[in-house]
Parts: C-alpha cells; sequence; structure tokens
C-alpha cells in the first residue's frame, strides 16, 4: 500500500493585504477630520452632524467590505469593529464616538494599513 503526502499550500498572497487602497484610507480619515473641524469651529458643529454621521457610515461600510474580502487580517477587524462602534455611538450622539474613530486609524495605522505597498524583486 503506497502512502502519498499531499504538498502543503501556502496562504496566497491575496489572504493578507500589504495595505489598504488609498480611496478607504481616505474615507476611513475624514470623519476624525470633521471632528477636528468642529472643535476648532465649534459654531459649525450644528452644520456638521449629519456630515459626520454619513462619513462615518461610509467609512464603515467601505471597512467592512475591505474586511469581507480579506477576512483573516485582524487589524482590519479591529479597525472595522472601532468604525462600527463610532458609526452606532455617534447615531445616538454619544461623546465618545470620536475617540472611537481615532481607535480605528491607530488599529489600521498598527496593523500596516498606511504603508506602502512593496514591491519584491523578481528571482531571475
Amino acid at each position: 500500500m503506497a502512502v502519498r503526502a499531499l504538498a502543503h499550500i501556502p496562504a496566497r498572497a491575496t489572504d493578507q493585504p500589504a495595505t489598504l487602497p488609498a480611496v478607504v484610507l481616505a474615507v476611513t480619515l475624514v470623519p476624525s477630520a470633521l471632528d477636528l473641524l468642529g472643535r476648532v469651529q465649534p459654531g459649525l458643529i450644528a452644520m456638521l452632524d449629519l456630515p459626520m454621521l454619513l462619513a462615518a457610515g461610509v467609512a464603515t461600510g467601505l471597512l467592512l467590505l475591505m474586511w469581507l474580502r480579506f477576512p483573516r487580517t485582524n487589524w482590519l477587524a479591529a479597525g472595522t469593529f472601532a468604525m462600527c462602534a463610532a458609526f452606532a455611538l455617534r447615531l445616538v450622539d454619544a461623546e465618545v464616538a470620536p475617540l472611537l474613530s481615532l481607535l480605528a486609524i491607530v488599529a489600521l495605522g498598527v496593523g500596516g494599513g498606511f504603508s506602502s505597498a512593496e514591491v519584491s524583486p523578481v528571482n531571475a
């Protein structure tokens, strides 16, 4: 009786993103930028409520789509959950929502979402 060992197939490079697309990163920064604008211009805070909520919703949706595309990425899951919590807290007008938006940015930054894509040399 012959026994055959199957070769171990390593994880594909597409299972783990090296970095996120620039559009996703830019949209993720918009809620925090609007929070900062509301802090430095207190007169605009009433006009910025809806744009802050919409920006957080779009950022949550984009991060969720990226996480569904790369489900094994823990730092992307952490950023997605933080942005989702920030969006939910913005819906109920909680004061800690801007902090969770910043936490999402930190999670993406620690995981390498803001790093530049590395180009590996071709082995000849």
